[in-house]
C-alpha cells in the first residue's frame, strides 16, 4: 500500500496544479466572474477528484476502508474542543513562520465578511474539513496506516502541509494533520478528525463575525492589521509577543493532550495507541515508507515553494 499511495502523491500535486491552470485559462477565456466562494469551491474540487479516480482505479471500498463509524455526541463535542484548544498552538507556528514567509490566507479570509455567516463557515469550515480529511487522513493515512501508525500519521501531515504549496500554512497544516491523524485512532472514527479539522478552520470567521457585530468592527479589523504589521519592525516587541503566544499554546496543548486521552480511554483505545506509537517509525508490514516517486514530489514541492516565496 505505501508503495501504490506513493506513486498517487505525485499525481495528486501533477494534477492540482494542472487543473488549476486549466480553470484559471477557462476563467480567462470565457471572461466569467468566478466569486470568490466559487473559487473555493473549485479549489476543493481539485484536490478531492484526484482522489475519487483513485479509489475508482484501484475499486477502494470507502466504507470498509476508512473508519467512518458512528461517533458518539459526547465524542464530537470532545473531538471539536480538541479543535479549539489547538488553535493557539497553530497560531504560534503560523506567527513563527510569519517572520520568514508570506501569510496568503489572512487577506482572502477577511474578505469574505461581505458573505452570509453560514456561507462563511460553509466554504472556509465545513468543506475543506470533510474534503480534506477524506483525502488526507482517510485515503491517503490509512494507506500508510498498516506500516505503523506514527510513520503514517507524520507522512500523511507533511503531504497534507505540502500539498498548501506555500511555507507558512505548510508549517501548521503538517503539525494539525499528524494531531488530526491520530485523533482518528483515539476515537476509531474519521469523523472525529472532521469535527477538529471544522474547528479549527472556523475560528478565523467566528472571529470576524463577533469583530463585525461591533460597533466599528470593520475599522478595528483594519487598525489589527495595521498595528500587527507596524509592530514587526520592532524586535523585542515580536519577541515577546511569540513568547506570550508560545506560552498560551503550551498551556492550551496541554488541556488538548487531557482532552485527546480521555476520548482515546473513553473509546478504549489509549492503551492500543501508545503500545503503537511506542514502535516508533519501525515499518510493521515489511514495506518502505518513504519511495523515490515520494522523495521526488517532496523536494519539488519544497523547490516550488521556496522560488515562490524568495525568488
Amino acid at each position: 500500500m505505501c508503495k501504490r499511495i506513493n506513486r498517487f502523491i505525485p499525481v495528486l500535486f501533477v494534477s492540482s496544479i494542472v487543473l488549476t491552470i486549466l480553470a484559471g485559462a477557462v476563467i480567462a477565456v470565457t471572461g466569467v466572474n468566478i466569486p470568490l466562494w466559487g473559487s473555493y469551491l473549485i479549489s476543493q474540487a481539485i484536490v478531492l477528484l484526484p482522489a475519487l479516480v483513485y479509489v475508482a482505479v484501484h475499486k477502494i471500498n470507502i466504507i470498509a476502508g476508512m473508519p467512518y463509524r458512528k461517533l458518539r455526541i459526547s465524542d464530537g463535542l470532545l473531538s471539536l474542543l480538541i479543535g479549539y484548544t489547538l488553535i493557539p498552538l497553530m497560531l504560534f507556528i503560523n506567527s513563527v513562520s510569519g517572520l520568514f514567509s508570506t501569510n496568503y490566507v489572512q487577506g482572502s479570509v477577511q474578505e469574505l465578511v461581505a458573505y452570509p455567516f453560514w456561507l462563511q463557515l460553509l466554504i472556509i469550515a465545513v468543506l475543506p474539513a470533510c474534503v480534506e480529511e477524506f483525502v488526507f487522513r482517510g485515503l491517503i493515512y490509512h494507506s500508510y496506516r498498516k506500516n505503523g501508525i506514527l510513520g503514517a500519521a507524520v507522512l500523511s501531515g507533511l503531504v497534507f502541509g505540502l500539498m498548501h504549496l506555500n511555507i507558512n500554512q505548510l508549517s501548521y497544516a503538517a503539525v494539525m494533520g499528524i494531531i488530526f491523524a491520530l485523533l482518528v485512532e483515539a476515537t476509531g472514527s474519521m469523523y472525529s478528525s472532521i469535527m477538529a479539522h471544522f474547528a479549527a478552520n472556523s475560528y478565523s470567521v467566528i472571529l470576524m463575525q463577533l469583530v463585525s457585530m461591533t460597533s466599528g468592527g470593520s475599522e478595528l479589523l483594519e487598525q489589527s492589521a495595521q498595528a500587527a504589521e507596524s509592530s514587526m519592525n520592532s524586535v523585542p516587541v515580536i519577541i515577546a509577543q511569540l513568547v506570550m503566544l508560545g506560552l498560551v499554546a503550551a498551556g492550551f496543548l496541554g488541556i488538548a493532550y487531557l482532552l485527546f486521552k480521555k476520548i482515546a480511554v473513553r473509546n478504549g483505545r489509549w492503551e492500543y495507541l501508545k503500545e503503537q506509537l511506542h514502535k516508533g517509525f519501525k515499518p510493521q508490514n515489511g514495506e518502505r515508507f518513504i519511495t523515490p516517486p515520494l522523495i521526488a514530489t517532496v523536494a519539488a514541492a519544497l523547490a516550488y515553494m521556496l522560488y515562490i516565496e524568495f525568488i
